[in-house]
């Protein structure tokens, strides 16, 4: 079972219970095999014992529903009746089969109900599943400013569409955030904690001006009073610059990697790590610059710690042929079938988001604002300001006088 909800795609890793192809052909072919049963002993003369006849409705009972299941566990039943009647016995004895092969058909029948109230049951789960997923998972935009985007999501659950993987874009504004994070655990207590997280992400990115140090700090303070002693969330926050700056908080989480246009395969370290969000983290942003045609791949751990049989881990560093694939959505899905190829079973969710950078013209990253010109003078008087401004930041006469 697979959805897909605008730029988001999600899915669950394990089997999928779920109605069997062809289960409607799976009745008749039984009744068949019953009959032929029958006709085998009538033309042999050989006894056949009834309960044997009772494999076809317990069989049956696995795909098909009450009503079919009891209209074949019917049908084996009278066959049933006729063979106790043409073999030799007393009548005692078989009453007795008789009875064990309408009891075996009986519960047959009960036996699809309740596979049938089973199945309705977790229908009725997944679609909470999926109000809850819409919550959490908001939206992935295909494309913000100054770069496309494609997002993927693997839950390892079987029976789930969502786990305590996150991921957050707002795409409001000249220069998108985002940010991807991993709760500890498993279950409902990691996708609330990863809710908290993800909501008060975007309760601070609406807040005019707020740095994203500060944006991760808030987060931080939301996680700390939502968590357990032993909970918390790695995270990585980050801030995009059209003109070729991107600017990251890594709260121990796995730095990401920039595919440059040259095919060169790096990841984006900052200077130091800081604690997870709810241990108390030292945050400071690390910004590095980007180039037109970059693609970076943001991730959780789950995509480092599949491994296939033989215990290899997957290696993201020979993954650049799916990374460059020259669709970004065919790129993340080339990457999933790769994973898929390298291990049949997950251990924790996964979580992708892939941006593929369209800059704008690149400028050199602003600095410091320079000092007003009347302010120096009032200072260090005319005739010094003339010989600082023109010596040490480059001022003409002409821009002097216009200040």
């Amino acid at each position: 079972m697979t959805a897909r909800r605008g730029g988001i795609w999600l899915g669950p890793a394990g089997p999928v219970q779920g109605q069997l192809r062809g289960g409607w052909v799976a009745g008749p072919v039984l009744a068949v095999a019953v009959a032929a049963l029958a006709a085998a002993h009538f033309a042999t003369g050989r006894p056949v014992a009834e309960g044997w006849l009772a494999i076809a409705p317990l069989a049956g009972s696995l795909v098909l529903g009450p009503l079919r299941t009891g209209l074949l566990a019917g049908w084996t039943a009278l066959v049933g009746l006729g063979l106790a009647l043409d073999g030799p016995g007393s009548v005692g004895p078989v009453a007795s089969r008789l009875a064990v092969l309408v009891l075996l058909c009986g519960f047959a029948v009960a036996n699809s109900a309740l596979r049938r109230a089973a199945q309705r049951r977790l229908s009725q789960a997944r679609a909470v599943a999926r109000v809850a997923q819409s919550a959490l998972l908001r939206e992935v935009p295909r494309s913000v400013a100054a770069a496309r985007l494609a997002s993927r999501y693997l839950s390892a659950s079987a029976e789930a569409q969502v786990g305590g993987d996150v991921i957050e874009v707002i795409a409001e504004g000249a220069r998108p955030r985002w940010m991807i994070g991993d709760t500890r655990g498993k279950g409902l207590p990691a996708v609330r904690l990863a809710a908290v997280a993800a909501t008060s992400f975007r309760d601070a990115c609406a807040r005019p001006g707020l740095p994203l140090a500060e944006v991760a700090r808030a987060v931080d303070l939301s996680v700390t009073r939502a968590a357990g002693e032993e909970d918390f969330v790695t995270a990585v926050f980050a801030e995009l610059d059209p003109a070729g700056w991107i600017q990251l908080v890594n709260c121990g989480h796995p730095p990401p990697l920039r595919l440059a246009a040259d095919g060169q395969l790096q990841p984006l370290t900052p200077a130091a790590f800081a604690a997870p969000l709810g241990l108390n983290p030292d945050l400071h942003p690390t910004t590095f610059t980007v180039h037109n045609g970059d693609r970076l791949l943001f991730y959780t751990d789950g995509l480092l710690e599949a491994r296939d049989r033989a215990g290899r881990f997957f290696r993201l560093d020979q993954q650049t042929a799916a990374l460059r694939q020259p669709d970004l959505q065919t790129a993340a899905d080339d990457l999933l079938s790769r994973l898929r190829t390298h291990t049949r079973h997950l251990d924790d969710d996964i979580a992708i988001l892939l941006a593929e950078l369209t800059l704008t013209s690149p400028a050199p990253r602003p600095g410091p604002p320079r000092p007003a010109a009347r302010e120096i003078m009032a200072q260090t008087g005319l005739t010094q300001v003339r010989s600082l401004l023109e010596a040490r930041l480059g001022w003409s006469g002409h821009e002097l006088n216009a200040g």
